[in-house]
């Protein structure tokens, strides 16, 4: 049946039983078995017993070593060790345990707000709430209770990456902070609407110029294109309206506008009145008909002036009242909707504070503290003792 060479046994396809054939193959394959345990696995244990032997007796040799050489100060030990130490930190901080902000969940059940991020690795939620998160980040054009405990305890929290986190336990004192928190807009006169989370436009130059009606202010700044931005997303906007972190932007733009004569209108010489020209709007003001709408606010302020040698029965305004006489022309005209144009109206330039300031001196001490830190860091480049 079979017979024994070098150890195997030879298989024998001779005879035509299966049984015969299966034990033969059975036979061959646990001799190979047997070989190569022998040959090649007892080596491979030995070869690793070796070397743990080895490894052992480096360690033994080497620590004492290393520690003495770190006690006496060796640089190239110290900077091993430190660079082990980091490196077992960063294991233990990204890996074995993750930080704050890997395993975000909404959770508005458990947190302050439905902006707000629960940590299921830490139980902490991270502010989303954008209000609060720019206050706490000291921007300053939103503004937030600060007495308020969690308020400090926020500031306490922050991260590396600029986070803050709070126990879910306390997202009622957090939710009572969020709730002091609104955002300021470019002026006092401005108003902030949470249904657009937008501040509105209120100043009649600004309003006027950017009707293409006259009036005064610099062009193509940023302010300009975050009130076009803003305004273009809404689906039916009434008036002009910018985000409240471009207020300072807007703020900038208002400091360049100046109230002037309406469309047409000429600055009497007194530099301080302006002459209405518009056909319609005299005939209005001379008892002649028309439809000019005599409830707007420009009207109480148009006076008669005489005749001129252009002119019979002249009337004349303040030149600070030139966007209001602008609207009041558009009143005399066909088409005119009262209801459609009362949110363009817009307040008085010279009206518009900030913080309680006038405009045009919040623009005059900023510039003041350009002039200064220019002239600090110019002097500290004098090369002059």
């Amino acid at each position: 049946m079979g017979r024994k060479e070098d150890g195997y046994n030879s298989v024998d396809t001779s005879g035509d039983r299966p049984a015969s054939r299966a034990r033969s193959w059975s036979s061959w394959l646990r001799n190979g078995v047997e070989d190569f345990r022998t040959e090649h696995l007892e080596g491979v244990l030995s070869s690793a017993s070796r070397r743990a032997r080895q490894g052992k007796e480096f360690v033994e040799e080497s620590v004492p070593g290393f520690s003495r050489s770190l006690a006496a100060g060796s640089r190239p030990h110290i900077l091993l060790f430190v660079l082990v130490l980091l490196s077992l930190f960063l294991l233990l901080h990204f890996f074995i345990i993750p930080p704050p902000g890997m395993n975000l969940v909404p959770a508005p059940a458990l947190c302050a707000s439905q902006d707000d991020m629960y940590d299921t690795a830490t139980h902490l939620c991270q502010v989303g709430n954008k209000y609060a998160f720019w206050y706490l980040a000291r921007r300053d054009w939103v503004q937030c209770a600060s007495s308020l405990p969690a308020k400090q305890m926020l500031q306490d929290s922050a991260d590396f990456e600029n986070n803050y986190w709070y126990p879910f336990s306390k997202a009622k004192e957090v939710r009572e902070f969020y709730d002091t928190c609104i955002p300021e807009c470019a002026t006092d006169e401005d108003t902030y609407h949470a249904s657009k989370d937008l501040c509105s436009v209120t100043d009649s130059v600004l309003i006027q110029w950017m009707n293409g009606d006259g009036q005064t202010c610099a062009p193509n700044l940023v302010g300009e294109k975050a009130i076009r931005s803003a305004t273009s997303s809404l689906d039916s906007p009434r008036g002009y309206w910018y985000a409240a972190d471009a207020a300072d932007k807007v703020r900038a733009l208002l400091e360049t506008c100046h109230s002037q004569c309406a469309k047409g209108d000429v600055m009497l010489h007194d530099k301080v009145h302006c002459q209405i020209m518009g056909t319609l709007a005299n005939q209005f003001l001379a008892g002649q008909g028309g439809t000019c709408d005599r409830n707007l606010p420009a009207r109480r302020v148009i006076s008669a002036m005489g005749n001129t040698k252009d002119v019979v029965g002249a009337f004349m305004y303040p030149k600070t009242m030139g966007p209001q006489v602008e609207l009041f022309y558009l009143s005399c005209m066909r088409g005119w909707e009262r209801k459609g144009r009362a949110t363009s109206r817009g307040l008085p330039h010279e009206s518009e504070t900030v913080k309680g300031k006038p405009l045009r001196d919040v623009a005059r001490d900023d510039r003041r503290s350009k002039d200064v830190m220019a002239w600090d860091e110019a002097m500290s480049q004098d090369p002059t003792p």
